[in-house]
């Protein structure tokens, strides 16, 4: 491969590199967050079985606000509004209050009329006031209760793009902004701006980091070739990497937008070692391409291993439960793979055409040098001093770790300032919560439900859970049924009917009136299932949890044994996966542990030193863990995903570093720590910074989550870096039998 076959391995990387590029230029963003969902079997048929029933529930809010919202002008405003977005290709209905119905009694019983009067209507804005008082169940979701902030309802199609529909509504918000404060949310909006955000950052963020990746290869090689070398075996690494993603039909979200700087971070390590193991050829004697071919040798199994451990620890997020998630570990794994590859053709190959460095890699006096220096007697004179301070910090960490909370909030991952983020706020504060909990309510005998028992007991179920803070408001059957049993029973207040008869009668009614799609949403087709829809104000997985399991409670004492309630919704759904995170995070952690420990025992084939090489790489994670809970940086998909990733990459350092030990090892510790720390430590400093910085270039990213994941890989790898030069040779002096360290 370094002389005569060097032309044919270039020209098959070339055709490779080639077809990978097609396929990665055509990588798509996902315009929903199906992926960030779990694929639990039990949740997934319950949510199936409600979006065949009562169909899509990723409704939007817009809200209006004006002083003088009940004012003609306005109302036509919102009329104007109403119209416009309901003629929007992918918009299935809008309801506002230019639109809504309201049931009034007349002599042939219940009539449909509209809430509004017209707009030239004499005594216009007395008569909408009336109206509104008497049809209090409008009150939070389509008017607040100031009658200064109005709401209209937008239901999607399921199958037109998100991002297009959005950015219609969103013109013509701004087109009349003169006129109104407008504001939009909702889980389609979420979507299209998660959408926008990962195209954002894709084109942010990766050239960032190639810079970064320059400036830090130029910093520590200081040669052309220094930088190149890596470089083309880092672009080569993506580019397969995301070619084989897009060949296999995944489209990038929340969290695998992370993939291509996770990427083009890890690939660069290996080339670092190579290129260091190289410029220590300088002053040996040989032919130059044996000389090189020996050291790619003496290289190829420390930088295997290291990429295998870093593959291995990415695959343990495989077993998660959520999709995203499972795709980055996979592809993560594969690109840490292909850049070992990459770095193992490319960066040989390349140094083939160059004749020997002509300054020495390992003289000098730098502060780098200095520094390993002072390191390495460090560890040899006061090793017991060492690992007494890390065992302080990791007692103050470890105190850290009980604040650490599992929560999921997706209008946290935003920035303050984003419009999502502000609309969001508003509309939660002004008009109504803007999260759904949607409950499915059936009779265990699987009867209709047709009888006053069963409605009674949705409506005492709604009136409980509408004592809780946290829920802004309710839906239901109900919504429909009670202004129609006034209408038709000519009664003063809003009331359920008086007997079974009536219900069937009532519902009958509903069903045959040309509003009848209305019920459809509430109620299915054979009246078996019923819908109770809570609107919950902005809250986090935690707080929902505890929610949800309080409702739960309630809702059983409600019904009883005779019926089954199922929590259901593509909110409830987050709020679950989020609950699962604990578990799976010690599952892919305890999985990754495992699979990195028995690579480095086949590596080291020793039991002792195996066991050694662990302690200067948990310490740092934990380390983390306390910092994620004294800064209460809460557990999300992305920062979950922190222990199981950094095991396998905080690794690498120590089996470079024991690797050479055992090869430099004649029964004298200190010598071995001496000349281990001396040679190869500055390419184990190179390596970790270049990882750190182009880990932190993520912090620019617009998801709290992916920022904080970068932020804290970085800080861990600094963390690791540190541990493998101070506490790893510590615990080789204190380890290693007496009278081996005794022998000069």
């Amino acid at each position: 491969m370094l002389t005569q076959g060097r032309g044919l391995v270039l020209f098959l990387l070339v055709i490779l590199t080639s077809i990978s590029a097609y396929f990665a230029v055509q990588v798509r963003v996902e315009q929903d967050t199906r992926s960030m969902v779990s694929q639990n079997s039990e949740q997934v048929a319950t949510y199936a079985h409600f979006r065949e029933a009562f169909g899509n529930d990723e409704d939007l809010l817009l809200s209006v606000t004006h002083p003088r919202l009940l004012s003609g002008d306005t109302l036509a405003l919102i009329d104007t509004l109403t119209r416009r977005i309901a003629a929007i290709d992918g918009v299935t209905t809008v309801l506002s209050l230019s639109n809504a119905k309201q049931l009034v009694a007349d002599r042939y019983g219940a009539q449909t009329r509209p809430l509004l009067p017209p707009f030239s209507a004499p005594l216009f804005t007395q008569s909408v006031a009336a109206a509104l008082q008497f049809n209090p169940h409008y009150e939070g979701l389509l008017i607040a209760a100031d009658h200064k902030t109005a709401g209209l309802l937008i239901a999607l199609q399921p199958t037109r793009s998100r991002r297009q529909i959005i950015d219609e509504i969103r013109n013509l918000m701004a087109a009349t902004a003169d006129r109104a404060e407008l504001h939009l949310t909702g889980i389609g909006v979420q979507q299209s701006d998660v959408a926008a955000f990962i195209q954002r950052d894709q084109k942010v963020i990766l050239p960032l980091i190639l810079i970064v990746l320059m400036v830090m290869l130029a910093t520590i090689f200081q040669r052309v070739s220094g930088v190149l070398l890596p470089l083309l075996a880092t672009g080569a690494s993506l580019i397969w990497t995301l070619g084989s993603y897009v060949l296999c039909g995944f489209e990038l979200n929340t969290i695998t937008s992370l993939l291509s700087p996770v990427v083009m971070v890890l690939a660069v390590s290996g080339s670092i070692h190579l290129y260091s193991g190289w410029r220590q050829l300088q002053g040996e004697q040989g032919e130059r391409i044996n000389l090189l071919a020996a050291k790619v040798e003496e290289l190829f199994i420390p930088c295997f291993f290291t990429a295998l451990t870093t593959a291995l620890g990415l695959l343990s997020l495989t077993i998660s439960g959520v999709p995203a998630v499972r795709q980055f570990g996979l592809f993560a794994a594969l690109g840490v793979m292909l850049s070992f590859l990459a770095a193992l053709t490319l960066v040989p190959i390349g140094l083939s055409f160059l004749p020997l460095p002509e300054r020495s890699y390992r003289t000098g006096k730098g502060v780098l040098r200095h520094t390993l220096q002072w390191a390495t007697r460090l560890t040899i004179n006061h090793p017991r001093a060492i690992m007494a301070m890390a065992l302080i910090l990791l007692g103050v960490a470890l105190s850290g770790l009980p604040r650490l909370q599992n929560n999921t909030n997706l209008i946290s991952f935003f920035a303050a300032d984003t419009p999502l983020a502000i609309d969001t706020a508003y509309i939660d504060q002004h008009l109504a919560g803007v999260n759904l909990l949607d409950f499915m309510v059936t009779r265990s005998d699987a009867l209709p439900l047709e009888s006053m028992a069963d409605y009674e007991r949705i409506e005492k179920f709604e009136k409980l859970a509408l004592h809780h803070e946290a829920v802004a408001g309710s839906l239901s059957v109900l919504t429909l049924l009670r202004p129609l049993h006034r209408a038709e029973s000519a009664a003063a207040t809003l009331s359920l009917p008086d007997n079974d008869d009536d219900l069937r009668y009532e519902l009958e009614l509903l069903e045959s009136a040309r509003e009848h799609s209305s019920l459809r949403r509430f109620l299915t087709t054979d009246r078996k299932t019923a819908r109770v829809t809570f609107r919950l104000h902005d809250m986090g997985s935690r707080t929902a949890a505890s929610l949800v399991a309080t409702l739960q409670q309630q809702g059983k004492s409600i019904f009883g044994a005779d019926y089954r309630l199922q929590p259901t919704g593509s909110f409830y759904r987050m709020t679950d996966d989020s609950n699962r995170l604990v578990s799976d995070l010690i599952k892919s952690f305890s999985l990754s542990l495992a699979l990195v420990t028995l690579s480095i025992l086949l590596l080291l084939r020793s039991l002792w030193l195996t066991l050694l090489s662990l302690i200067p790489n948990i310490i740092p994670i934990l380390w983390t863990a306390g910092l994620m809970g004294y800064a209460k940086i809460d557990l999300s998909t992305g920062t979950a995903m922190i222990g199981a990733v950094v095991i396998g990459l905080a690794v690498d350092d120590t089996i470079h570093y024991l690797v050479h030990y055992r090869r430099v090892f004649n029964g004298n510790v200190r010598r071995a720590i001496i000349l281990t720390t001396t040679r190869i430590g500055r390419a184990l400093i190179s390596a970790s910074l270049v990882l750190a910085f182009g880990f932190w270039v993520g912090c620019l990213g617009s998801f709290k989550p992916t920022i904080y994941f970068s932020l804290l890989v970085g800080g861990t790898m600094i963390g690791a870096l540190i541990c493998d030069l101070l506490v790893l040779p510590a615990c080789l002096v204190l380890g290693t039998p007496p009278r081996q360290r005794s022998r000069a």
